[in-house]
């Protein structure tokens, strides 16, 4: 038995939590009503898209002082990420989006974009009294979702829900339906609806990513929120065996598991535009599992554990 919590829409997405237990109407809706408090509290803070916000506030001013313990977790995480990934997944895109219209109004009406990117570890200056932004702008799409749905996680663990899954616009993170594995559906990245595969996750996020559901074309030119901080594509068969033609993210959706819903969110993104082999050790370390299909050559493959 397990209960849907109504759908909630926050960060510009349809939320969903189904608690593996059976509860009763009442307790339902107070779960529903301190899920959508938790959730809209956190786009408050953090989206880029609300000119009242802490980090909207931040990339107007490059200032934010005392900042709360939450704010500084978020942005040292994306530091974190940035050295990661070699430089790959970076925080200080948000100029690059605005720029193809990706902005809080939705205009998606290009205009020059700027031409370089600035560096999460040089231009961003956090300490436990002030946080300095000397350089580009904030943008926490490629792993907000991810963080707000791990806290989402230990905020429901500490209700008392050992059993759940959390769904936030197809990231995903899932204890267990009492430590059965849930099974999950991987989602055609350019045909809605279509499915291709699945997997399980126990006590693990997951997400998605292709330039597929979010892009525009204004003239002869296409856009997407993916932005390519210009390292090189060149994806070839999981298995390292014969090399295909340069792969192009445009012809790809990447599919992720971790031990949380944000480490997945951010792999996702970074495989899609980089060679998986680039991160090898990184991937088997942080045990990150991950498929990749293949549009042109309608074709899922996966690593060992996936």
């Amino acid at each position: 038995m397990s209960i849907v919590l109504p759908a909630i829409t926050a960060l510009g997405t349809a939320w969903y939590v189904e608690l593996f237990d059976d509860i009763t109407t009442e307790k339902t809706n107070e779960m529903y009503r301190l899920v959508s408090l938790f959730l809209s509290d956190f786009e408050a803070t953090y989206s880029r898209f609300k000119s009242n916000s802490t980090l909207s506030k931040l990339n107007q001013t490059g200032h934010l002082e005392n900042p709360d313990t939450a704010t500084i977790e978020l942005l040292e995480l994306g530091q974190k990420f940035y050295r990661d990934t070699n430089g790959i997944f970076n925080m200080l895109v948000g100029k690059h989006l605005i720029a193809r219209g990706y902005d809080a109004n939705y205009s998606f009406k290009p205009t020059l974009e700027p031409v370089d990117f600035p560096s999460p570890l040089t231009d961003l200056i956090i300490t436990d009294t002030t946080i300095i932004l000397q350089k580009g702008h904030l943008d926490l799409g490629g792993y907000g979702k991810g963080f707000l749905i791990d806290r989402l996680a230990n905020y429901l663990t500490s209700l008392g829900f050992s059993f759940f899954l959390i769904n936030g616009g197809g990231d995903i993170y899932a204890t267990s339906d009492h430590n059965e594995a849930v099974l999950i559906y991987l989602e055609h990245p350019s045909v809605p609806g279509t499915y291709i595969g699945t997997t399980t996750l126990k006590d693990q996020g997951f997400a998605a990513s292709s330039t597929h559901k979010r892009r525009w074309k204004v003239g002869d030119k296409e856009y997407s929120h993916i932005v390519d901080t210009g390292k090189p594509v060149n994806h070839e068969s999981l298995q390292n065996s014969t090399p295909t033609p340069q792969a192009q993210a445009d012809n790809l959706g990447i599919y992720t598991k971790a031990k949380t819903a944000v480490v997945a969110d951010v792999w996702a993104t970074t495989l899609l535009i980089s060679d998986p082999r680039e991160h090898h050790t990184t991937l088997l370390t942080d045990s990150i599992d991950f498929a990749r299909f293949d549009t042109t050559q309608n074709h899922l493959t996966k690593s060992p554990n996936f």
